[in-house]
């Protein structure tokens, strides 16, 4: 039923699909083996931590930048460039023990996931009528997600297959730097990827798909945009969405150890179903949408999930796997929903700084929830950031409840309402 659905849309479509995926692996790999690397280069787990933050500073830094950037240039352009600057990095990179070119080269390095997850709902957008789009942007988070498990996968197996190739120990530096060298070769084959398209996608008839910006298409005036602190109002809700997450998911894996004692081999497998739950719900939020709207779908979806995962605080581990599992499928819901809603607030000259606001202020809300409750953690223990991640979901589907979300509609068809 999925492939049929998707034989109605634009071939453009599957074609920044794959581009999604690709570019997905090509930075999940480094998220499962740089780690490692800076260890056979004899460093310790503080700097891997360190690198972890850089990442999501990053993504918050350049986040306006690229926003604007996807808004003035377009996202294809502005991902073939920041792709090209992620492979000279990586080569620089992986030839270094230096760890101060380590820290800077990381640092740049995370910019090319924000630049995907900044330009992609715009580039959809413009190739997708409104009523497609609920249906897609689930299926843009379900690849997403589909590729950490592609990414954990092929990650944990490729240093392996590359010491039994070159016969030296799956464990030593050369072996990690040249199964971290698959991470450059997929990002140019996502540069690839995307040849071509900005033309198509900037085409008349490509534009045209875009009801809601159909009067734009000449790219003549710019003064259907919205105040912008109208639009960071509207996406406050991902900022408690991020707190939320923040919480409880960075830490799964410790929670398992310490809480019921689950071996690796356990952890790895509630982690999978945690992801494939997420994955069906990528593909189901477009159902949800249509039947019940965004922002309802939303409000609900934020509202039980904060109240399923309160029973976690029974020390069960089954109470917990059904509750956790449960909570991300409603998760799975919340995100695409949010994008449809909040995206459909603006203009096609905004898009690309909207999605850039949702990001940063997610990814600001997953930092700072994982610092404070990496300190709770040490005080007392998960009891409080299982609390707080609850409220932050209650908080989430207040926020979505309270704002407003009106369609947007362009100068030339307000000029047309009689």
């Amino acid at each position: 039923m999925i492939a049929e659905r998707m034989g109605a849309y634009s071939p453009l479509v599957w074609r920044l699909f794959v581009f999604t995926v690709i570019v997905g692996v090509a930075t999940g790999l480094p998220e499962i083996m740089f780690n490692f690397y800076l260890v056979s280069l004899g460093f310790d787990n503080s700097i891997a931590g360190q690198m972890v933050s850089l990442t999501r500073i990053s993504g918050f830094l350049f986040g306006i930048p690229l926003g604007l950037a996807v808004d003035r240039f377009g996202g294809v352009r502005t991902i073939q460039f920041v792709g090209m600057v992620n492979i000279v990095t990586w080569l620089v990179l992986l030839n270094t023990t230096d760890i101060h070119v380590i820290r800077a080269g990381y640092f740049f390095a995370g910019v090319l996931f924000t630049a995907q997850a900044t330009a992609i709902l715009p580039l959809l957008s413009k190739v997708t009528t409104p009523e497609q789009r609920p249906f897609l942007f689930g299926v843009n988070f379900a690849l997403i997600m589909t590729t950490g498990i592609i990414s954990a996968l092929v990650g944990g197996s490729l240093p392996g297959i590359v010491a039994q190739l070159q016969g030296i120990e799956a464990t030593s530096v050369d072996a990690y730097r040249h199964a971290l060298y698959s991470s450059i070769v997929l990002t140019g084959l996502a540069i690839i990827s995307l040849i071509g398209i900005h033309a198509r996608i900037s085409s008349p008839a490509a534009v045209a798909r875009d009801h809601t910006d159909s009067a734009d298409t000449a790219g003549s005036a710019i003064d259907d945009s919205i105040p912008r602190r109208y639009i960071v109002y509207r996406s406050l809700g991902r900022l408690t969405l991020g707190l939320a997450g923040g919480m409880l998911h960075p830490f799964l894996n410790l929670y398992l150890r310490q809480q019921y004692a689950f071996s690796d081999a356990t952890i790895g497998i509630v982690i999978a179903v945690v992801s494939v739950a997420s994955v069906v719900a990528g593909f189901a939020s477009g159902s949800f949408i249509k039947r019940f709207g965004a922002q309802q779908t939303v409000v609900i979806a934020s509202a039980i999930a904060g109240c399923v995962m309160s029973v976690v605080l029974l020390p069960n581990p089954i109470i917990f796997m059904i509750a956790y599992t449960i909570s991300m499928f409603l998760v799975g819901q919340v995100y695409p929903a949010g994008d449809v809603l909040i995206l459909s607030t603006v203009g096609s000259q905004q898009r690309g700084f909207t999605t850039s606001i949702n990001n940063m202020l997610w990814s600001f809300g997953w930092a700072a929830a994982a610092s404070i409750s990496g300190w709770l953690q040490v005080q007392s223990g998960f009891t409080w950031p299982i609390i707080a991640h609850c409220v932050c979901m209650a908080l989430t589907a207040l926020l979505f409840y309270v704002h407003q979300y009106p369609q947007h509609r362009s100068s030339a068809q307000l000029q047309a309402t009689p």
